[in-house]
């Protein structure tokens, strides 16, 4: 799933450097330079420059200092194009930040260095292990480090829903409210017509949220237990049905259409849409007085069945280094920085990354958001990371996503009915995992 945010200009600067005829680029101080890669998401730099600032400290002793290099693309795909090219020229960053989306297919392509030796070293009562246990461990060696947790909550327009005079909706992830109830929230927040109608919610009919809710309802999430397509299991026929009902039926979420010009989150943070069912990566946004005018909420996602737990896609991007790199040692080195309590607490600081792996930084985030979020949705935020579902990524996962996401339209325009809609996916899934 691509994370989309704010394009913009970044300027970093960067110290003169002298390159060695063995590809070792060093400064004017002697320092080998580890060239670092990093997608342009301007609502997220300052917290990764300060990360990298924090790790330089660390690394003087060693002669090394990371200098970032900032792609301009808000877009993990094209950004992933971008480095898989400088790989193959043996240019660009020897380091980076990469979506977990992307780490199996870099594995299986042999463009990663082990970095095994860095999660051994770690002091791990200090560090939430379970963001080591994604994808990007294979055969017991890990290939990327954990940059931070990101998860889906409900974020909402307390004004709007003020207004309105609709209660705000549960904040307890061991008792939400029902994806109905939602519903009816929804269908109670909308009005006015295309093209100015206004949305009650925002919620993606994609697999990655498909699959949360119809975790909830009772199936397996995206894959069984023997690695098979679990898309034809009941669960994903209630989520789906439930998705035409708000979408087709109520016109109470966007279409495809309704966001061509305009996303589902800008149109949140400008006021015509109530609610919005998205990913912690907006937390910063959502504290940005230039975007956001309004006091926003934050709940648990809903559930299929009433008095029964929600989940929420879990995402846990990675620190990877390239296996190529004429710098290797260096490169474990300014990864082993980075994954440190000061690197992680200086990107905690700056309320971005998602909730921090070190169990010490997280207080530091909490506080972040303390100035713009109740306690109560600040606790709610933490606390949706107890019912998080790792998004199981596979070298195919991310074309199934696309060929569901091109058919979809089919299926909202009323050319397919939602049960053939998830059967579709079903086929989709079952077929490349055969084929793979």
């Amino acid at each position: 799933m691509k994370k989309i945010f704010l394009v913009g200009l970044v300027s970093v600067l960067l110290s003169l450097t002298s390159c060695q005829g063995n590809g070792v680029s060093h400064d004017e101080k002697g320092n080998v330079v580890v060239t670092m890669s990093l997608m342009n998401s301007p609502n997220e730099n300052p917290g990764w420059l300060a990360a990298i600032e924090a790790a330089n400290e660390l690394l003087e002793e060693d002669k090394i200092r990371i200098e970032p290099e900032i792609i301009m693309t808000d877009e993990w795909d094209k950004y992933y194009t971008k480095i898989a090219s400088n790989m193959a020229g043996g240019v660009g960053g020897s380091i980076g930040r990469i979506a977990e989306s992307h780490i199996p297919l870099m594995i299986k392509r042999n463009q990663l260095q082990d970095l095994t030796s860095i999660y051994e070293g770690l002091p791990k009562d200090d560090y939430i292990l379970g963001a080591f246990e994604g994808v990007a461990k294979n055969n017991n060696k890990y290939f990327a480090m954990p940059t931070g947790i990101q998860h889906m909550v409900l974020y909402y327009n307390k004004n709007i829903l003020d207004a309105k005079n609709v209660s705000y909706p549960s904040q307890d992830w061991h008792n939400p409210i029902t994806l109905n109830q939602l519903a009816e929230k929804a269908l109670a927040l909308s009005s006015g017509s295309r093209p100015s109608r206004k949305f009650g919610l925002s919620a993606g009919p994609f697999l990655a949220y498909g699959g949360m809710y119809a975790k909830s309802f009772g199936s397996d999430y995206i894959f069984t237990n023997s690695g098979q397509s679990a898309l034809n299991q009941q669960g994903y026929y209630d989520t789906y049905s439930w998705f035409n009902k708000i979408i087709l039926q109520d016109q109470s979420a966007p279409k495809a259409s309704d966001t061509a010009i305009v996303t589902a989150m800008d149109q949140f943070q400008s006021g015509n849409v109530a609610m919005i069912i998205d990913g912690a990566w907006w937390l910063n946004d959502m504290m940005n007085p230039k975007l956001v005018t309004f006091p926003v909420g934050i709940a648990a996602i809903p559930t299929g069945i009433q008095g029964s737990s929600s989940f929420s896609t879990q995402f846990t991007d990675g620190f990877f280094a390239v296996r190529n790199s004429s710098t290797p040692n260096e490169d474990k080195k300014a990864i082993k920085a980075l994954m440190s309590k000061e690197a992680i607490m200086a990107l905690a600081s700056k309320g971005v990354g998602g909730i921090p792996v070190h169990k010490e930084a997280i207080e530091i985030f909490k506080e972040t958001l303390t100035s713009n979020f109740s306690e109560g949705d600040v606790n709610c935020f933490i606390n949706g990371l107890s019912n998080g579902l790792p998004l199981p990524y596979t070298t195919f996962y991310n074309s199934v996503d696309q060929n569901i996401n091109q058919k979809m339209s089919v299926w909202l325009n009323g050319d397919m009915t939602s049960n053939a809609f998830v059967d579709f996916m079903h086929l989709t899934l079952s077929e490349a995992i055969e084929n793979n």
